[in-house]
């Protein structure tokens, strides 16, 4: 379905949005609107809504298991196996 390279980055960046919400007719619902969507912007806003939708992914909430305490918490998706990320063991050395 995807044939560009924006569209295939597009297509991953949606498809990352709607993976934890089950909305698996959504995502390709929305997939195929972008198709035709890009298909009649410039490259160069095509770099710049694709960069909208990864920006906006990384400030999902997504939850996480805390390494020692074993309880549920939130955190943006950006901040998921970085030093932020209480669920990894740099968090806890650092």
């Amino acid at each position: 379905m995807w044939t560009t390279d924006n569209q295939r980055e597009l297509g991953a960046a949606l498809d990352l949005m709607y993976e934890e919400q089950g909305a698996q007719f959504t995502s390709g619902y929305a997939n195929s609107l972008a198709v035709e969507m890009l298909n009649s912007l410039p490259k160069r806003r095509q770099k710049e809504f694709i960069k909208q939708v990864q920006t906006f992914n990384g400030r999902q909430l997504v939850k996480v298991k805390h390494l020692l305490t074993g309880a549920e918490v939130e955190i943006r998706r950006s901040e998921r196996g970085t030093c932020v990320d209480p669920s990894t063991e740099r968090y806890h050395s650092m």
